[in-house]
């Protein structure tokens, strides 16, 4: 029975590690949170997948989530084609665990019988697509981390940032791409609450002289998502996303784009009270909306709040680009992995120490010792 019970608790202690970023190293102390993971006397190697609404990228990094040493990118097809690749590529690596960073909605509770899954999302073939089973990922023998792919990197970007500034407690990471998602960290841990953070769809205000309306089928047509991804941006320039880059910086356009993401901005300042929004993504490629999103951020909120970061001064640092740039979200996925791995290690060591505890333990050392003592001395003899 005790045997029994050490092994749910292993097996428990575990699953905890695949449940996002978790506690236990969330609140580790920096200096802890930046070594390299080890597994004996190696460094660790992470894996990591980045499922995005149009590419998906892999990566294998060394000790730590920012030692990137391989990675492939994969555009995103049909989800038994585009799984399989990386399920190939995966088992040609040699890794210790794997995180998995997925555009959502997602099921990221262990608990639930849909985890691992892409569950409502409205790309075409991939709603209900179990990610995690079409990746073979339990079949590696590592621990697993599945989360959001604005979550994960929320995690690494809060990281970065609070390894600057140990005062920092928050952080939001926006990304505007195919599609828009928002990971929050609060208190130093990610949030999911009953799920996980859809600020990418909040309801949007039009801006004012602004009458287009999006063409696009999407379950909130008036979210952020219908004004400012990248579907939306082309169809109100009529333009492919690939000729996105190609219009000017002073096309008004920009100036609508800017108003609904500082619209989304407000929204987190107001009701998150977060320390730092980081956007990124394709779109922010165009270097030019920072500037833009931080002027009418400071506009909307009408000197409401008077703290540093929401002065002309303190607003550059406040809404920034993402610390680990066009790898934000593959370092991300990597930052999972590595927690899951500091988290399982941990579940191990905690098993060992009750089972070393315990007198049904120490009689069964003792009886083995004693046998032992016996059988060399009848050897002896």
């Amino acid at each position: 029975a005790r045997s029994s019970q050490l092994k749910d608790e292993l097996k428990e202690g575990i699953e905890r590690a695949c449940w996002g970023v978790r506690e236990d190293t969330q609140r580790m102390e920096g200096s802890a949170r930046s070594r390299p993971a080890m597994v004996g006397f190696r460094p660790a190697r992470l894996a990591a997948v980045e499922l995005g609404g149009t590419t998906l990228r892999v990566a294998i990094a060394k000790g730590l989530p920012t030692n990137i040493v391989t990675r492939a990118t994969f555009v995103c097809d049909v989800p038994e084609a585009t799984l399989g690749k990386v399920r190939a590529w995966l088992a040609c690596q040699t890794f210790d665990a794997l995180g998995v960073a997925s555009f959502g909605p997602i099921e990221p509770r262990p608990s639930q019988p849909k985890y691992g899954f892409i569950t409502t999302t409205p790309k075409p073939g991939w709603r209900d697509v179990d990610v995690l089973g079409g990746l073979g990922a339990f079949a590696f023998g590592v621990p697993v981390v599945f989360d959001t792919d604005v979550n994960a990197p929320a995690v690494s970007e809060f990281r970065a940032a609070a390894a600057v500034d140990e005062s920092l407690t928050s952080c939001a990471y926006i990304t505007i791409g195919t599609g828009v998602g928002v990971g929050l960290v609060v208190s130093g841990l990610p949030v999911h609450g009953m799920l996980h953070p859809e600020g990418g769809h909040c309801p949007m205000p039009a801006a004012p002289g602004d009458t287009w309306c999006c063409p696009l089928d999407l379950a909130i047509p008036n979210g952020v998502e219908a004004y400012v991804s990248a579907p939306a941006l082309a169809s109100r320039a009529g333009v492919s996303q690939a000729e996105l880059a190609t219009l000017s910086d002073s096309d008004p356009m920009w100036e609508y784009t800017a108003y609904y993401l500082a619209v989304l901005c407000a929204n987190l300042v107001l009701l998150t009270s977060v320390e730092r929004i980081v956007i990124g993504g394709g779109v922010m490629a165009r270097a030019s909306l920072y500037p833009k999103v931080r002027a009418q951020l400071l506009a909307i909120l009408n000197g409401y709040l008077q703290l540093d970061q929401l002065t002309h001064a303190g607003v550059n640092e406040f809404i920034v680009p993402p610390a680990h740039g066009a790898d934000a979200g593959l370092v991300g996925a990597l930052t999972m992995a590595h927690d899951a791995l500091a988290a399982a290690h941990e579940a191990r060591r905690r098993a060992r120490s009750r089972t070393l505890s315990s007198p049904f333990s120490w009689g069964v050392a003792l009886g083995a010792a004693l046998l032992v003592g016996v059988q060399v001395g009848r050897k002896l003899r």
